[in-house]
């Protein structure tokens, strides 16, 4: 990925963003699904929010290729999100 956009993925947020039905149909999304989702995510260096079209406006550099980058990337985020710190090693 040459631009990484980064994604900063909470249980907050999650819960904010998802509905019981995205949740349990997460895997099963579309890519346009999927990516509206996203837009949600994106944060800036600092990691603050960036808006949804100016996340929308980060995407539009990224080159197809690359989108595979950016799905394996939120779903290690969402992952990440919801791994209890304590069983950490």
């Amino acid at each position: 990925m040459d631009n990484k956009i980064k994604l900063l993925v909470t249980q907050e947020k999650f819960d904010e963003y998802f509905s019981i039905d995205d949740w349990f149909h997460f895997g099963e999304m579309t890519n346009a699904e999927l990516y509206n989702i996203m837009l949600k995510f994106v944060v800036d260096e600092n990691e603050q929010p960036v808006s949804v079209e100016d996340a929308r406006k980060m995407f539009k550099t990224v080159k197809k290729g690359e989108w595979l980058d950016y799905v394996t990337a939120f779903m290690k985020a969402v992952s990440e999100a919801f791994v209890n710190p304590t069983s950490g090693g």
